[in-house]
């Protein structure tokens, strides 16, 4: 079903929360990875750790078994890098993308 973009004043109908433009725009406004934080080093590690996981290793999401005691496995297709939320310039490792974005959007209240 399609809705109304939620940018103001926007006629276009989309099955997304923005039309193509705005959803450009919205990226662009956001900088690139590395302007946000996630330069070369985190992509290596990030990398890394990916090749872990396709090469079997049991990775769990970190921030879930430390924020809420739940042990699940971390997708090698879909996970988030995790910094330490007192220290960005520290990683804790693979957290799955759900309990990342709940986060970050804690933080930004």
């Amino acid at each position: 079903m399609k809705r109304p973009c939620i940018e103001a004043g926007c006629p276009v109908l989309t099955s997304k929360t923005r039309c193509a433009e705005h959803e450009r725009a919205k990226d662009r406004a956001r900088g690139s990875a590395a302007a946000r934080g996630y330069g070369a080093q985190h992509q290596a590690l990030r990398a890394a750790w990916k090749r872990r996981m396709e090469a079997g290793e049991r990775v769990v999401c970190w921030r879930c078994r430390d924020e809420h005691g739940i042990e699940h496995d971390v997708d090698p297709e879909s996970f988030d890098l995790g910094h330490d939320d007192s220290d960005r310039s520290l990683y804790r490792g693979p957290e799955c993308v759900s309990g990342n974005r709940a986060t970050a959007a804690r933080h930004m209240r």
